[in-house]
């Protein structure tokens, strides 16, 4: 029996997405009522020692929060990227 690992893209898949909880009032976003205007807050996102900030070297983008997520306060930003090897 062979077995072959593809890839992602490989197998269909065109996005990876994850979530990175502020739990812990690491960004611009604890303890704001991000309900005012979410795409403002997306685009004025800061943090410097949010996990957030790896996923951003590794190519992933905000594309979402979550308000009150984890509790009032503290959502949920949601990162996205393209899979290697799918169209542009």
């Amino acid at each position: 029996m062979k077995i072959v690992d593809l890839t992602k893209a490989q197998r269909g898949g065109v996005t990876i997405m994850l979530g990175s909880d502020d739990e812990h009032n690491q960004t611009n976003l604890s303890n704001r009522n991000i309900y005012t205007d979410v795409p403002a807050f997306i685009k004025e996102f800061r943090s410097e020692d949010h996990p957030a900030n790896f996923y951003f070297k590794l190519g992933y983008v905000i594309v979402g929060i979550i308000p009150d997520a984890n509790g009032m306060g503290k959502p949920d930003i949601l990162m996205a990227k393209r899979v290697e090897g799918t169209a542009t």
